[in-house]
C-alpha cells in the first residue's frame, strides 16, 4: 500500500464515496418557485407564522368580541341587522368554499412568495392589512358614536363566523395534503410536513 493510501485510510477515505453521491434536483428545505428560482424555507418556522395559527387567533378574538357585546347590548332580537351580519358571514363562507382550492393551489405554486412578486404587489400586500385595519377602526367608530349597537354584534358575528370556517378549512386541507401553510414577511408558502419531521429527526 502506498503512502498516499495509507493516509487516505486513516482519514476514512472510501474509493465508492464519489460514484454513490446523488445530486439531488431541490435540496430539503427548499422550494423550486415560479420562474425556479429556489429560496430557502424555515424548516421550524414559529407558531405565530404558521397561517392557521393567525386564523385562530382571528376566530377567538371575533368570538370573544361578539359574546361581549352580547352581554353588554342583552337582548339583541331588537336589531334585524344581527341576522344581516350573520349573512354576510355565511355568503363569504360559500364564496371562499368555492375557491380555496385554486387560491391555496397558486400559494402552493409559490406565487405568494415574495421574491416572486412584483413592485406594486408588494406594495398593494404591504399596505393591504394597515389600511384594512384603519376602515375597520373608522367603521367601528362611526357605528358606536351613532348608536347602532346592532350593527357591531352583526359584524362581529359575522367576522367570527368567516375565522371559524377559515380556520377548519385550512386545517382540513393541510392534513389532507401533507402541508404546512406559512404566513410570514409579506410572503405566503407552503411547507411539506415530511420534509420537516425529517429535517427535524437529523
Amino acid at each position: 500500500m502506498s503512502l498516499v493510501e495509507t493516509i487516505r485510510a486513516y482519514l476514512g477515505w472510501c474509493p465508492m464515496a464519489g460514484p454513490v453521491r446523488m445530486d439531488l434536483p431541490v435540496r430539503p428545505g427548499t422550494v423550486a418557485a415560479p420562474g425556479r428560482r429556489e429560496g430557502a424555507l424555515r424548516v421550524e418556522p414559529g407558531w405565530w407564522n404558521r397561517y392557521h395559527n393567525q386564523l385562530l387567533v382571528m376566530a377567538l378574538i371575533a368570538s370573544a368580541a361578539t359574546a361581549m357585546l352580547f352581554l353588554l347590548i342583552g337582548d339583541t332580537s331588537g336589531y334585524p341587522v344581527v341576522w344581516t351580519g350573520l349573512g354576510f358571514g355565511v355568503g363569504w363562507t360559500i364564496g371562499f368554499l368555492l375557491s380555496y382550492r385554486k387560491q391555496y393551489a397558486r400559494i402552493t405554486a409559490g406565487e405568494f412568495r415574495r421574491e416572486n412578486m412584483s413592485r406594486r404587489q408588494r406594495l398593494v400586500r404591504d399596505l393591504s392589512v394597515p389600511v384594512a385595519a384603519v376602515i375597520l377602526i373608522a367603521a367601528l367608530a362611526y357605528i358606536v358614536q351613532n348608536g347602532m349597537p346592532g350593527w357591531v354584534v352583526g359584524f362581529m358575528l359575522g367576522l367570527s363566523l368567516i375565522g371559524w370556517t377559515t380556520y377548519g378549512i385550512t386545517i382540513l386541507w393541510e392534513r389532507r395534503h401533507r402541508t404546512t401553510m406559512i404566513a410570514e414577511k409579506g410572503s405566503m408558502y407552503t411547507l411539506d410536513t415530511a420534509i420537516q419531521e425529517e429535517m427535524l429527526w437529523r
